[in-house]
């Protein structure tokens, strides 16, 4: 006879209550290895640990006590038609960004970590098929209005449904984001092979929903929005100035990520059309900061008694990450998708003599799209790269495997220009009288735009060299905001640009060089770079799961990019050249891999807190 436990009027047997035991156990193992394999954190790195602990009480490269106040002035070639930071069209002034909090905040001492300050808490399973940030909930607003989740999911699909192409790429392995809170958002990924996708979500700014109800996302708007970070526009003058307040009731300011930044109460941005100007506004104690890339400015363009007395002072800095200045070749146009043609082009550029000559040595010589870093490509490719891309051998100049890019670098001037032309007769031009002229009979003429004027008299070498190979090489400079039109809609041959990374490349490597939409006006594929190799390995390097294999395949992608010549690289700052005025101070420790202006603090502001700190020991001895 079976056993019966009885509570109250009814009866149960025992070995029911024990399946229930049994099973109630089963469950709440469940529940707790389900707990176990989701994280909770305060930061997030792609390779290793965050440097900083839950308990961080701010950056290593502040100085915790830097004193509010004072104000900070900077110069910007060029005009700005937008406060629209996030939208599609127009140009907009370069420190607006300071105006809104990312969902995550980058460390400047670490290769890539992010930390919580919108976001408190960031929940992660172990097999990273979701993400879901937690806001804090003090977080408001410049209007007051508190930072919801709805804010998050309303700005996710503004962003990649209205706000241009990048972003439409860059959060393409989404699948759908969802407010299950006022506090948490959940992003929901199409897979889990993209291992820095929560990273890369940090970066997206929260704007708020309100402001934007009846608003055109894509129109451009001089209408000042409604931020959330540490500054707002206080007033401004198109084409003259922009000047930011500090908000002093900015909810974040004890946040340990921002103590000991953000300290000047006012920030300014004067915009000029000519970089003489710029010079010399420097030298009139206008302006307090400026970056140096031209080696004539650098050793004599500034005040000599400025320096003497210190009220300039110059300062190099080594830079841990430098970005590589490149031409571009937009190889849509016709000729230019003759791969001949633009190899002839690499090799009839005379770089070494600018860097010698003009530039005085402050530029060094690139030959890597991530020159001056160990990202960049060894002379010749290991078997570790060639696994990479064995199964596009067929696909691959045989000069991939064997070679040392640039070709034809051991030869004279002479031997390179006639290899050059060697390069174009195959190609089907024809030199006659000295014009080159392609294979429809007409002279090859090409234009390089630029926006910065200080390129014009670097460049003007290599229209000489060019004419000796029989091609019309023009330069035109054109003002930032059309500049920036012309180079979304792809209305350009030959420009120079930077495509700026980080010392961990991720997503953004796909935007610059994937075949998917590099057609599409707005794309940052800007050569029109389509390889099925090359697709392959931007695919595969935010899915890496080690440094090793990291750099394993940012070397491959950057000697197959070489080898295409649809970018060639031209030089790279080994250093940060820096003029300041001795109206700001800066912390004892810098940044290893930026140039962190949100650290400074004046002197005015230091000499105010030294007096009020005197007087408080003063009032103490009474």
């Amino acid at each position: 006879m079976a056993h019966k436990l009885t509570t109250g009027q009814t009866k149960f047997p025992l070995h029911y209550f024990l399946h229930i035991l049994c099973g109630g156990l089963w469950l709440l193992t469940l529940l707790a290895q389900a707990e176990e394999d989701v994280s909770f954190t305060h930061a997030i790195a792609i390779h290793g640990q965050p440097r900083h602990g839950p308990d961080m009480k701010h950056f290593d490269y502040v100085n915790p006590q830097a004193p509010k106040g004072g104000s900070f002035r900077q110069a910007q070639i060029g005009n700005f038609d937008t406060f629209h930071l996030y939208g599609p069209n127009g140009k907009a002034p370069h420190f607006l960004f300071f105006t809104y909090e990312t969902l995550l905040t980058r460390s400047w001492d670490e290769p890539l970590t992010k930390y919580g300050v919108l976001v408190k808490t960031i929940e992660e399973p172990k097999d990273k098929s979701w993400v879901a940030f937690h806001l804090h909930p003090e977080a408001r607003f410049h209007d007051g209005k508190p930072i919801t989740a709805e804010d998050v999911v309303f700005t996710f699909y503004k962003l990649t449904d209205e706000g241009g192409l990048f972003w439409r790429q860059f959060y393409q392995d989404v699948e759908k984001v969802e407010a299950t809170s006022r506090q948490r958002v959940l992003f929901t990924f199409k897979h889990n092979r993209n291992r820095e996708l929560a990273l890369t979500l940090g970066q997206m700014p929260v704007l708020p929903s309100h402001w934007w109800q009846g608003r055109d996302f894509t129109a451009t708007t001089l209408d000042i929005p409604v931020g959330s970070g540490p500054y707002r526009v206080k007033r401004y003058k198109p084409g003259r100035y922009v000047e930011y307040e500090r908000v002093r009731d900015y909810w974040a300011k004890d946040h340990p990520v921002n103590v000991g930044r953000f300290n000047f109460d006012t920030v300014r941005t004067e915009f000029y059309g000519d970089v003489n100007v710029v010079i010399e506004a420097m030298n009139s104690g206008l302006l307090d900061i400026r970056l140096e890339s031209d080696a004539r400015y650098w050793n004599s363009g500034y005040s000599r008694s400025a320096l003497n007395e210190g009220r300039l002072v110059k300062k190099l800095w080594p830079n841990h990450n430098p970005q590589t200045q490149s031409l571009v070749i937009n190889s849509r146009r016709p000729w230019l998708n003759d791969i001949r043609v633009r190899e002839a082009l690499a090799v009839l550029l005379e770089l070494d003599w600018v860097l010698d000559k003009l530039l005085d040595g402050t530029m060094n010589r690139a030959t890597s799209l991530f020159a001056g870093t160990e990202l960049a490509a060894p002379p010749i490719a290991g078997p570790d790269e060639r696994e990479l891309v064995d199964a596009f051998h067929n696909q691959i100049p045989s000069r991939f495997y064997s070679e040392n890019w640039p070709p034809a670098q051991t030869l004279s001037k002479r031997e390179r220009l006639k290899y050059a032309l060697n390069l174009l007769q195959q190609a089907g031009f024809t030199l006659d009288n000295g014009t080159l002229l392609t294979p429809a009979g007409k002279p090859f003429t090409l234009e390089l735009m630029l926006t910065d004027p200080t390129l014009e008299r670097l460049m003007q070498s290599q229209v000489r060299r060019f004419a000796s190979a029989g091609i019309q090489l023009s330069l035109r400079t054109v003002e930032s905001a059309r500049y920036l039109k012309y180079v979304r809609a792809l209305d350009f041959e030959l420009i120079i640009h930077t495509f700026r990374h980080t010392p961990v490349p991720g997503s953004e490597q796909r935007s610059f060089w994937g075949s998917e939409n590099s057609n599409e006006p707005g794309t940052l594929n800007l050569a029109g770079v389509q390889h099925p190799a090359i697709d392959h390995l931007t695919d595969r390097i935010p899915q890496t799961r080690s440094w090793q294999e990291l750099l394993t395949t940012i070397r491959a992608m950057d000697r197959l990019l070489l080898w295409q010549f649809q970018v060639i690289p031209l030089s790279y700052a080994p250093n940060w050249q820096v003029i300041v005025s001795d109206r700001m101070v800066l912390p004892a420790t810098k940044p290893r891999y930026t140039f962190d202006r949100s650290t400074w603090w004046s002197t005015a502001a230091q000499s105010a807190a030294t007096l009020n700190q005197s007087e408080n020991n003063h009032d103490r001895r009474k």
